[in-house]
Parts: C-alpha cells; structure tokens; sequence
C-alpha cells in the first residue's frame, strides 16, 4: 500500500496549526524550506524518511500518527475515534475530555469491565 500522501499532508497541517506554527517555523525547525513544507501539506510530495522523523519530532507526535491512513495494521491509537476527537479540540477541550475519559476507565475499572 503507498503512502496516501493528501492525507499525510492534511494531518501535518492539522497538527502544526495546532501548536500555532506557521509552515515558516515548522520549515526552520526540520531545516527545510517552507516551500517544501507547503508541497508535503499539498500532497505534492513525500519527505524523505529522515525529513519525516523530523517532522515527526518537531510535531511531538509519532510518525505512526502522520502516516496511520497508510498502515494496513495500525498498531498506533492516532486511527482511534477517541484520537480523532482529541484532534479537533483546543488545548481546553483536550484537557477536559482527557480527564473525563480518565475517570470513566477509574470507573469501569471498578466495575470490573
């Protein structure tokens, strides 16, 4: 299966504008240019592996949760719905649903389930 390379683009975009990095900075941090930042978001291209470990680091983020549209067996929980979600959130949203779903394992766990 190759790399889906408009969905590796998308979830490097979607995380970078969540730590409020503009492609500039991202671009500087893995010593790219940002134009080549831009193509890898565009789909247009696909970074090499080390390039992609960078950007994996400087995202604080796994290189499983950039490419999991391209794993056929996932091991990573960045395909999880619960993932999904916590993507889409602000920093506030993260915290207060974390915690909630913290609690709920505390209880099922109790529970015995």
């Amino acid at each position: 299966m190759p790399v889906n390379s408009i969905m590796l683009g998308e979830r490097m975009k979607h995380l970078r504008s969540k730590q409020d990095l503009s492609q500039e900075a991202l671009a500087e941090k893995v010593n790219q240019s940002r134009v080549n930042i831009n193509r890898i978001e565009n789909g247009e291209r696909l970074p090499s592996i080390d390039i992609l470990v960078e950007i994996a680091n400087a995202l604080h983020v796994s290189t499983d949760d950039l490419l999991v549209d391209s794993l056929e067996y996932p091991i990573s929980t960045a395909n999880s719905d619960l993932h999904r979600l916590l993507l889409d959130c602000n920093k506030v949203e993260e915290q207060i649903l974390t915690k909630n779903a913290r609690e709920l394992k505390k209880i099922l766990y109790g529970l015995g389930i």
